[in-house]
Parts: C-alpha cells; sequence; structure tokens
C-alpha cells in the first residue's frame, strides 16, 4: 500500500514537471495581456517605435507634452475629483441600501438585491443616456412638469458627472457591505455594553473600525472604476464639456492624424492612479486587524426591517434604476424626438427594425451576439485549464499568472483596448502577416483579455473547495489530465462554470471601449451601433436598440438560469464515480497511517 501511495504521488507530480505544463498558460497571458500593455507603454518613452521606420531612440518628449498640456492636466483633474467623490456618494449610497437589505428578508430583501444585480450588470453608457434623456432640455423632465429651459443645466456639469456615477457604482458597496454586515458577531457589541458603552460609542468604535475593510474595498473599486470608466465619459462628455482622461485618450486615438504618443502617456496615469488607490487599500488594511468570523462568533440578528431604510434604499433605485431605464424604454416607443409625449407619437416602427432581415439593427445584434458566444466560450474553456492548472500544481509560473490574472483586473478597459491598437498595427508584423488590427479576431482578442481574468478567478474560487486527492486517485486509476477534468473536476464546479461563461457574455455583448476603438470598419457592433444613434440624436432608435440588447441578454440569463436549477444527473454520476475511485487511495491512506504508527 505504500509503494501505490508513493507511486499516485510521483505520478501526480509527472504532470507537472518543472512547471511546464503552465507555459501555455503563461504564453496566453503573455499575447492577450503582457504584450499589448508593454507596447502601450513603451510608446510613452519610445514614441517612434511604431513608425513606418521603427527606432528605438528614447525620448521624453512626449511625456513633457503631455503633462503641460493644460486641457490633459483638467481632464487628469476632473477624473480624480469626480472618481474619488462619486466613491464617497457610491459608499453612503451602498451602505444604506446593504444595510436596508441585511436588516428585511422575504420579498423586500429580494426585491433590493434583484435590482442592485441589475444596475451591477448594466452597461454604464446606457445608464448615461437615459439619465441625458430625462434631464436635457426638452427631455422627459421638461414634458411631465413643464420646467423651463435651462433648468438642468447643473446637471450638465462635473456635480452631474459625479451624481450619476454615485448611483452607477454604489453596487459595489452594496455587495461587500452586505458580506460585512452578515459577518458582523454579536459578541463585539455584547462586550461593548457590558462596559457601558452607549450607541454612539459602540458604533464610533466597534462597528465602524470591523466594517472599514468593506467600506475601503467598494470605494476603492467605485474610484477606480469612476476615474477608468470609458462609456460614462463617452455619453456624458460631449454634452457636458467635462473633459475627462478616458476620453482624451479615446480621441487621442480617434484623430488624425493618430496621437499615438498622447494615448500612451495618458493610459499609463490611468494605470498608475488605478494601482496606487488599490495599493492604498492594500496598505490600510495591514495596519490593524479587522478578524470578524472565530469559532466563537455568532452573526448578530437583524431583529425586523429598518423601514426608514427601506423606502430610503427604494428612493435610491428609484433614481438609480428605474429612471435611466424608464426612461430609454418610453423613449424608444416615440416615433421622433420632437414630438415627444404626445399621443400621435407612439410607435413600435423601431422594434419592428429587427425584423428585417437586411437592417442594420438585427445586424449589429447578431454581429455582438456572435463575439459574446465565441468569447464566453473560449474564456470558459481557457479558463477552466488555466485555473485547473493553478489550484492543483504549484510552481512559480502558477505564481506568476496569478499576479498577472489580479493586476489585469484593475486595468480599465479603455487601457487595455488602447494596448491592442499598438500591439496589433506594429510594422515589424507586415512581413509576418500578423497586423490583426482592424479585423474581428483583434477584437474578439480584446474581449477575451478583459474577460479571462474574471473568468479564472471565479473558477479558482470553486475549485479550491475540492481535494488534490481527487486528482491523486484517478492518476492511480490511468486517467489523464483532461479525463480529469471533462468527468470530475466540471460537474462538481458546474455552477460556477456556467455563471462564468454567462458573465463573460454580458461582459462581451455591451462592452463598449474595446468595441469603439477596434471594430472592422463597416461592421459595428450592438454597443458601437447604439452610440452612433446617441451621438447623432436620434434617441429613439438608439433607445430602442439599447432595450432590445437588454431583452436579448435578460432572455438569455433567464434560460440558462432555468437550464442552471435543473436536477444535475451528472453531478450525482461523479459523485458516486469519484467515492469508487477514492476507496483504493484511502485505503492506502489509512494502512499508511497504521504502518508509521
Amino acid at each position: 500500500m505504500t509503494a501505490l501511495y508513493n507511486k499516485s504521488k510521483r505520478l501526480l507530480n509527472r504532470w507537472s514537471v518543472q512547471g511546464l505544463g503552465s507555459l501555455p498558460g503563461l504564453l496566453l497571458m503573455a499575447v492577450l495581456i503582457l504584450y499589448p500593455l508593454a507596447s502601450l507603454l513603451l510608446q510613452a518613452v519610445f514614441p517612434h517605435l511604431f513608425d513606418m521606420e521603427m527606432s528605438w531612440e528614447p525620448s521624453l518628449t512626449s511625456i513633457a507634452a503631455v503633462l503641460t498640456d493644460r486641457t490633459n492636466l483638467i481632464a487628469v483633474m476632473n477624473s480624480a475629483i469626480t472618481g474619488v467623490c462619486a466613491a464617497v456618494v457610491a459608499t453612503l449610497l451602498g451602505t444604506l441600501t446593504a444595510y436596508a437589505a441585511w436588516k428585511s428578508d422575504g420579498k423586500v430583501k429580494a426585491c433590493l438585491q434583484l435590482s442592485v444585480w441589475l444596475l451591477f450588470f448594466s452597461p454604464s453608457y446606457l445608464i448615461a443616456q437615459g439619465w441625458i434623456i430625462f434631464m436635457q432640455n426638452g427631455g422627459i423632465a421638461v414634458q411631465l412638469f413643464g420646467l423651463q429651459a435651462g433648468w438642468s443645466d447643473w446637471f450638465f456639469s462635473r456635480f452631474g458627472l459625479i451624481l450619476v456615477m454615485g448611483f452607477r457604482y454604489f453596487p459595489f458597496v452594496h455587495l461587500s457591505m452586505s458580506q460585512a454586515f452578515a459577518q458582523l458577531g454579536e459578541e463585539y457589541i455584547r462586550a461593548g455594553r457590558m462596559l457601558g458603552a452607549n450607541k454612539r460609542v459602540l458604533f464610533t468604535w466597534i462597528v465602524f473600525p470591523l466594517l472599514t475593510p468593506a467600506w475601503m474595498a467598494g470605494a476603492s473599486i467605485a474610484f477606480a472604476e469612476g476615474f477608468g470608466d470609458f462609456g460614462m465619459a463617452a455619453a456624458i462628455t460631449p454634452h457636458s464639456h467635462v473633459p475627462t482622461i478616458t476620453y482624451r485618450i479615446y480621441t487621442a486615438l480617434n484623430q488624425a492624424p493618430v496621437n499615438y504618443p498622447d494615448a500612451s502617456v495618458l493610459s499609463a496615469i490611468v494605470l498608475i492612479v488605478t494601482a496606487l488607490a488599490l495599493w492604498l487599500q492594500f496598505r490600510w488594511m495591514k495596519r490593524s486587524s479587522y478578524t470578524l468570523v472565530s469559532t466563537h462568533t455568532k452573526p448578530m440578528e437583524s431583529k425586523g426591517p429598518a423601514w426608514g431604510a427601506v423606502w430610503t434604499s427604494y428612493a435610491i433605485l428609484l433614481f438609480a434604476v428605474l429612471l435611466p431605464f424608464g426612461s430609454t424604454l418610453t423613449v424608444s416607443l416615440w416615433k421622433t424626438w420632437s414630438g415627444g409625449i404626445a399621443g400621435s407619437n407612439w410607435t413600435l416602427a423601431h422594434y419592428a427594425a429587427l425584423l428585417d432581415t437586411d437592417g442594420e439593427v438585427l445586424a449589429a445584434i447578431m454581429r455582438s451576439l456572435a463575439y459574446a458566444l465565441v468569447v464566453a466560450a473560449a474564456t470558459l474553456v481557457l479558463g477552466l485549464m488555466i485555473s485547473f492548472q493553478m489550484t492543483f500544481f504549484q510552481n512559480k509560473i502558477n505564481k506568476a499568472m496569478d499576479t498577472i490574472i489580479l493586476s489585469t483586473m484593475a486595468i480599465p478597459g479603455v487601457v487595455l483596448a488602447a494596448g491592442f491598437v499598438f500591439a496589433w498595427n506594429a510594422t515589424w508584423l507586415i512581413p509576418l502577416h500578423l497586423v490583426l488590427y482592424g479585423t474581428p479576431v483583434c477584437l474578439a482578442l480584446a474581449y477575451m483579455a478583459s474577460a479571462l481574468p474574471y473568468s479564472v478567478r471565479l473558477q479558482l474560487g470553486a475549485m479550491s473547495q475540492l481535494s488534490g486527492n481527487l486528482l491523486t486517485a484517478a492518476q492511480v486509476l490511468g486517467a489523464r489530465k483532461t479525463r480529469v477534468l471533462r468527468v470530475i473536476v466540471l460537474p462538481l464546479i458546474r455552477m460556477t462554470v456556467m455563471s462564468s461563461f454567462v458573465l463573460t457574455f454580458i461582459h462581451t455583448f455591451f462592452e463598449l471601449p474595446a468595441s469603439a476603438m477596434l471594430y472592422p470598419a463597416g461592421q459595428p457592433p450592438l454597443p458601437v451601433a447604439i452610440a452612433a444613434r446617441f451621438n447623432s440624436f436620434d434617441w429613439p432608435a438608439g433607445s430602442a436598440m439599447a432595450v432590445e440588447g437588454m431583452a436579448v441578454l435578460i432572455l438569455i440569463y433567464l434560460l440558462t438560469h432555468r437550464w442552471l436549477r435543473k436536477p444535475d444527473g451528472r453531478k450525482e454520476a461523479a459523485d458516486n464515480r469519484i467515492k469508487r475511485e477514492t476507496a483504493p487511495l484511502q485505503t492506502a491512506e489509512r494502512t499508511r497511517q497504521t504502518l508509521h504508527l
């Protein structure tokens, strides 16, 4: 039996000799992430690297030009100020809604959570467009309440951008605070009361410090999203004339001639600021211990709903969800924008365009569906293989990949898309026939680069709960790695795998930064087509396209959710197979322990 145990350990090591099994995953990360980012950042120091006559001559003139340009400095300051203020607003709103959900149960809690998740998955540029439709001169608010022209000038300013971002990004704080409230131990409050602390002291010295990690996590993510958001800036900046750094990057890459150095330096600034915000969060967390869960922890009882917080949360969700989506749905039913809410102006003509097989609307939706399906399927398979390798085989390559994945999750989409513009349009690729810029392949790779890290992290969490004995037992019986992954691991983490598929599909279907910068000429996906309608002030047609896209996503989500809830006979069969296959190993382990004793 001891020989059997040793043989199984040798087989386990053979699957990953010196980490060579992890090399394909590292190469994939290098192609999708490291190479585009390196191409982007190198352009700041080597401005002629992507000229027709490539040169490695260094120069700091590009950096000096960007940093001395007043418009760029204003854009950086606007993004920083709006990011910080939006994070504060999001923290206040998210804490309140999380508290209301924690104090509630049943339908009230389900309604709050469903609304938050709907907002979480919604594209930021669609939410911003909904706000613009409601607030602008001649918009829905003016027509409903008879307001005078110019009443909403305050909205089309930095303050309005902060407000919209706060309502958009509070779900990050809500999700973080929900977990913190659920884990808040009753013993801490009871100990404070025994020492004579009143409610103010309890909150100031016990509750507030223990909730600090959740606040810091949610606020830092809200800041990073707000500072590096492109969709919100693309929607509001043309109307508010408030320059932001992400919109400046987009402008630099879409002007004639293309200003590559400006785009590179501004992208580097976004990376530095985002990384600094996350580093400050980690630095703060190391200063003290914030342990909430231990062997004697008893979760605090919510003791009934707090109706004041609940109704306030409903008001927040009214502005965050119903106002933008309701405005978009309403305008999608108008014949023309100028006709307004008059009875003769209501129509379904814009939705009928979906049935036109030769129409632009259906073509854009089908392109986005094709991209989303291909990217989601490829990301699922690659993410499954990489997470499997990283979970069960420890080596330096896997540690490097883990660092790359965590770092990529903090990179704004507009920066990663800008990297693809440089990486796959280089002159040295021409003799190799690998100039992918302007092709569907380049756009699909950009989608994968932004989605793959999230897919890997989700599946890593599920696989970390599986015992390594499952692999050892399978190896003893002669199973190959692919068979173990397909027959044993996949059925056990089926829910997480399908969830990552749905998340990738939703993200790809409505992804705007990469779509706007990399789509093939004459073949715009749905996000680009929607943005084009809004930019040309064709609000009804753009709104109808947005509603149709959201309807497609909701339908796919419902079908997937229903399929996942069905009993899975394969999982039960896998459980029985695991029990049979691990029996020899368990017997060998018991025998080894007996001999050792």
